[in-house]
């Protein structure tokens, strides 16, 4: 090897190095945060407050329930838990959004419809615009102040509207509340499992630790009661959005309001139960989420108004994708890192490799102890909510083998956001729809 090459060689590997140990360091100290989060989460699941319902139904708000849905018969489902809720019922208006492109399904909605006169069936030929197009044709159909968001999987006990609009009872001037999710096909196999560690640390450990520390939280697309005339204030919901919760988020927290979370509501629903799903679900909400704060991130970040606090919440939220970003540079870079060590291209000692196979099984180790923070979280969001020690073999097994797949296909959303190319709306496999079918 000439003298030239051989420096070329050790420039790459510098490089290579230096990018790989910033990314380490900066996914060990936001590893670190989430230690720091999460312990305050499994402190916050001992002091949770006991359930609130308000007695005096005088001071229930009108609510009209939306279901938006594209050839998911597991709407019919949620219908039928929304027809039976213990809600006074001239102040409840139940709507169900059919974009339907399958004549068998409309029928089978339509016949539910006539057996139940009180379900209002909204359609417009074409899903144009996706979810949020379903949403913004329906709203000025909405008789009720509040609009209460289900997607077609999730499931309402018959008390979870009284106890949800509790908050927006006590302040008017809230934006709205959000609700939060229980898996309930969590045990299915490990892409349920890692479904649902991914939903936990959002539920039970970033909600509630914002709740506690900065008063304020993110809607989360399904389960949220949202105030209706704040939501036309804002010109509606941004069509195409893959993440219109967030969007719609981003936007009304710049604007000064502010969103509660019911951390002692939950509501039942699912999570993808194949990989393929898994991988698109994430990847679609990596890319929503990526778009919606490169939008209105900026308001939101450098406004003088808002406060800091708040400015942290919105932070916190989208961690997530910031570790999952380092967490691949750290993978990226360090197999090129540890290539470059094992073949001798070290700008030390570049004659000759010094680096052992016990080097490489002690450096993989110590980045896997350095960068465990997120994987902590799901396990403790999993202790939160009742998985017990038999499931925490099997979530380590999906985090090193879905989950790994699985950070790669976020990846993929978030550079596509970043370039602004299309990501295209995926039709997930939902168990709800075959029950319904049954049905």
């Amino acid at each position: 090897m000439s003298y030239k090459n051989l420096g070329e060689n050790m420039g790459f590997h510098s490089v290579i190095k230096t990018i790989f140990e910033i990314a380490l360091m900066g996914a060990f100290i936001l590893s670190l945060g989430y230690f720091i989060v999460t312990a305050f989460a499994l402190a916050l699941a001992r002091l949770r407050n006991k359930p609130e319902i308000i007695t005096d139904e005088s001071l229930y708000p009108s609510v009209t329930v939306q279901i938006p849905t594209y050839n998911e018969l597991a709407a019919l489902n949620c219908a039928a838990r929304c027809l039976d809720f213990d809600y006074p019922q001239e102040k409840l208006q139940i709507m169900l959004g059919d974009d339907s492109n399958d004549p068998e399904i409309s029928a089978q909605i339509d016949a539910f419809a006539a057996a139940n006169p009180r379900l209002e069936i909204s359609r417009r030929g074409e899903n144009i615009g996706f979810k949020p197009g379903n949403l913004n044709v329906m709203l000025p159909k909405a008789k009720g102040d509040y609009l209460l968001i289900l997607d077609s999987d999730f499931l309402p006990k018959r008390d979870f509207l009284k106890r949800l609009v509790v908050p927006v009872i006590k302040n008017p001037d809230l934006a709205g509340a959000q609700a939060a999710w229980r898996i309930i096909n969590v045990h299915n196999n490990h892409s349920t499992l890692m479904g649902t560690g991914i939903v936990n640390i959002i539920h039970s450990v970033i909600l509630p630790f914002l709740k506690a520390a900065t008063n304020q939280c993110v809607f989360c697309g399904s389960g949220e009661l949202v105030k209706k005339s704040y939501l036309e204030e804002q010109g509606g919901w941004t069509m195409g959005a893959l993440t219109e919760d967030v969007d719609y988020s981003l936007r009304v927290i710049s604007a000064g309001k502010r969103i509660a979370y019911v951390d002692d509501l939950r509501i039942r629903c699912e999570v993808p139960y194949t990989p393929g799903d898994l991988f698109k679900q994430q990847m679609r909400w990596a890319y929503g989420v990526m778009r919606a704060f490169m939008t209105h991130g900026r308001k939101l970040f450098l406004s003088r108004t808002i406060q800091k606090r708040t400015k942290f919440a919105a932070f916190l939220f989208a961690s997530g994708y910031v570790m999952i970003t380092l967490l691949l540079l750290t993978t990226i870079f360090g197999a090129l890192n540890l290539v470059a060590g094992f073949f001798g291209i070290d700008p030390v000692e570049a004659q000759s490799s010094s680096y052992t196979v016990g080097h490489l099984v002690y450096d993989t180790f110590l980045n896997l102890l350095l960068t465990c923070g997120m994987i902590v979280s799901s396990i403790a969001a999993g202790f939160i909510n009742g998985f017990g020690f038999r499931s925490i073999g099997r979530l380590i097994v999906a985090s090193f083998t879905i989950g790994v797949i699985c950070m790669f296909f976020v990846g993929r959303g978030l550079v596509s956001a970043s370039l602004g190319l299309p990501m295209q709306w995926f039709m997930m496999k939902k168990a709800g729809n075959e029950t319904a079918a049954q049905a």
